[in-house]
């Protein structure tokens, strides 16, 4: 048993010998095949590029709808992006206020769209799969109804609409597209009847990777190729925002996946949950945009600070439900923020958790949940007591009244007991790890392995490694606001006494000093630092090998 997870599952029983048998490896026990190239084909782009098609020849008024997260809104400004490269301008845009108006398409802001802005079509990105008054009440005025979206299918809430899902696909492959994933697909097909620059395809690629990251779609070998492209587009673009993104995440000369997931996707996610993500399309469509990419620093910052307390109020909470499945939680929370402290109580606790604000009489909020539990089909069994709720199998948005508050506690504690009693190993938490690798093995040559299969994702995550070694030395480094103690830092001796630094980042693990030899499991990758680089070796877990004795 280690440190943080009870159980270390292997992916293969091979033992490698070079630093290429590494990574045929790791591709054949994940089952990963890369394509050669993007080959939607029709299944639903046809009616779809027609309708828009027709409306751009013929000057209608195009709404563009998209939800507030990275994957909505630079859908989104794909569609700004193709609509400035070929002349058209009778466009509007719509990002719904997340705290007033939710998730998901509303029927007031479809009335503004059609009765205010005079859209003849609109199109939907990142939602929408669940809109069928909306739909309804657009072909009742004679307006086209075009839904762009990813998530799963709800039958009796699907849409009668032109519907462009993902989902829909025959072939499961392309099944895993985000929502600015199925846009590109869908105007590259328009791209047929309204040529572009190679330059405009190179920075909505950008979007895409930026969204098909930051969105934890799996990356399959369609959604990694568009991952890998959109990296490559991002660090080459040109595209004022996009250099000024780049500076303010301080990368500048080498970027990949987790720059985008962890410093660029954060600050764009930032403002739609404090402030507007109109503010978003605002500084992607705009010739200065550095005042507006500040202020997502700003957001960033602000919400960091918001996230940490959320975290720590929860724990607290959570201590009280220590026996049941699910952990389902309300507070005087920020209904923008909880679905990432949900995100770190999940790791924590190791079970789906449900995060919302009590605001007068409605919940709103996200759920997060372990790998094999779907949150959606939970919350499902209690549909009748939702307001709204949507999303897909790790990840979901939701609101109720606040009456139906245990109602809904109880009916998903249910749900989950009934899981848990047919798959009980789900509950125990557990990690999978790649390879052991000897000591030799352990070098810059396999950073160099490694970089050459980036990104690294969801469903098809950073290898990790399991080494074993004697313990040299343990030291500690401590927070520069408190003084105390906050990252590990381990040296071993692995085979043929060859040493190796192991950072366990916010992890503190005096016990360590008292273990003569231990294994662990490591992430390796390329540190950079003033002109250097050296390997860097990340802990994930660690287990003292005389408990095995």
């Amino acid at each position: 048993m280690g440190q943080k997870y009870e159980v270390w599952h292997s992916r293969s029983s091979c033992s490698p010998e070079t630093d290429f048998q590494v990574g045929e490896l790791i591709k054949t026990s994940r089952s990963f095949e890369e394509i050669e190239k993007l080959e939607y084909g029709d299944h639903g782009l046809e009616m779809a590029r027609n309708a828009i098609k027709k409306a751009i020849q013929s000057k209608q008024r195009i709404a563009l709808y998209a939800d507030y997260d990275v994957d909505g809104t630079m859908s989104c400004v794909s569609w700004v992006w193709f609509f400035n490269a070929i002349g058209f301008s009778n466009f509007i845009h719509y990002i719904p206020c997340r705290f007033k108006e939710g998730y998901g398409l509303n029927l007031d802001a479809v009335k503004y769209l059609v009765e205010d802005e005079k859209a003849d079509l609109i199109i939907t990105m990142d939602t929408g799969i669940t809109a069928n008054e909306e739909a309804a009440w657009c072909r009742e005025q004679g307006v086209t109804f075009i839904c762009t979206d990813h998530h799963k299918i709800q039958p009796d809430k699907m849409p009668d609409c032109i519907i462009l899902n993902p989902k829909m696909h025959p072939d499961p492959i392309y099944q895993e597209l985000c929502g600015c994933g199925i846009t590109f697909v869908l105007l590259r097909q328009l791209g047929n009847d309204f040529p572009i620059s190679m330059k405009d395809w190179t920075d909505i690629l950008a979007l895409v990777g930026m969204a098909t990251i930051c969105d934890v779609v799996p990356l399959n070998g369609v959604n990694h190729k568009l991952a890998r492209s959109g990296v490559q587009a991002l660090l080459k673009s040109e595209r004022n925002v996009l250099r000024s993104l780049r500076e303010s995440c301080s990368v500048k000369y080498n970027l990949d996946e987790k720059d985008v997931g962890f410093r660029v996707g954060p600050r764009i996610n930032a403002v739609g949950r404090l402030d507007h993500a109109d503010a978003v399309v605002k500084a992607f469509t705009q010739n200065d945009p550095d005042e507006l990419v500040a202020f997502m620093d700003q957001c960033n910052e602000e919400r960091k600070l918001i996230q940490s307390r959320i975290y720590s109020e929860a724990i607290l909470d959570a201590e009280k439900y220590a026996d049941d499945p699910i952990l389902f939680l309300g507070g005087d929370w920020h209904p923008g923020v909880v679905g990432i402290a949900a995100t770190k109580l999940v790791e924590r606790f190791w079970k789906p958790v449900w995060l919302f604000c009590r605001k007068d009489d409605v919940c709103k909020g996200s759920a997060r949940s372990i790998p094999g539990f779907d949150v959606t089909d939970a919350m499902s069994a209690a549909a009748n007591m939702f307001i709204k709720f949507g999303g897909h199998a790790a990840a979901g948005g939701y609101s109720f009244d606040k009456s139906n508050e245990d109602s809904i506690r109880n009916c998903i504690i249910k749900f989950a007991h009934n899981h848990r009693q047919q798959f009980p190993q789900k509950w125990i938490s557990q990690t999978t790890f790649d390879l052991t690798l000897p000591g030799d093995l352990v070098s810059m040559s396999l950073a160099d392995t490694l970089d050459s299969m980036k990104p690294f994702g969801h469903g098809f995550e950073e290898p990790v490694f399991k080494i074993e070694g004697d313990v040299i030395n343990v030291i500690y480094f401590k927070d520069k606001v408190t003084g105390e103690p906050k990252h590990t830092k381990l040296t071993i001796a692995s085979t043929a006494g060859l040493k190796q630094t192991i950072m366990f980042f916010n992890e503190v693990y005096d016990s360590l000093e008292s273990c003569d030899r231990i294994e662990t499991l490591v992430t390796a990758g390329k540190n950079r630092w003033q002109g250097r680089t050296t390997l860097s070796l990340i802990g994930v877990d660690w287990r003292n090998l005389s408990d095995q004795d």
